[in-house]
């Protein structure tokens, strides 16, 4: 039996999309938001599974809200990914969260910081 290439006419033939890294990335960090925004209560995910058929689309902006609201080219980022690397609010309160977590488990700190030393030796090694 051949797979269907669309979801049908009930879904206005949305097409299976091809799960690159980046999207693959993407959906992820969509699965981890709970962990993402601690405030706030998402159900869980029924399937382990990535979907077959979906569509990324690109917020536009509005040209009635003024040049204020809007986000300059250097700030745009191609994945969601690179925009919570870029922002500075989101990375401070997940160094927040994981300086919480190895104040509260003494073992664990020692775990990484011994892991860290190996991997600050085998840098030195490579170069």
């Amino acid at each position: 039996r051949q797979e269907a290439k669309t979801k049908g006419k009930n879904w206005f033939d949305l097409p299976a999309t091809k799960l690159t890294d980046s999207v693959r990335h993407d959906l992820d960090l969509i699965r981890m938001r709970s962990a993402l925004d601690t405030k706030r209560f998402y159900k869980k995910n029924e399937t382990e599974a990535y979907p077959k058929y979906f569509q990324i689309g690109t917020v536009v902006d509005s040209p009635y809200e003024g040049k204020t609201g809007r986000l300059i080219n250097k700030e745009r980022k191609r994945t969601m990914v690179d925009e919570l690397l870029a922002d500075v609010e989101f990375k401070q309160s997940a160094k927040k969260r994981y300086k919480n977590i190895l104040m509260s488990n003494p073992k664990l700190a020692a775990k990484i910081k011994r892991e860290n030393r190996k991997m600050k030796k085998l840098k030195k090694k490579r170069k």
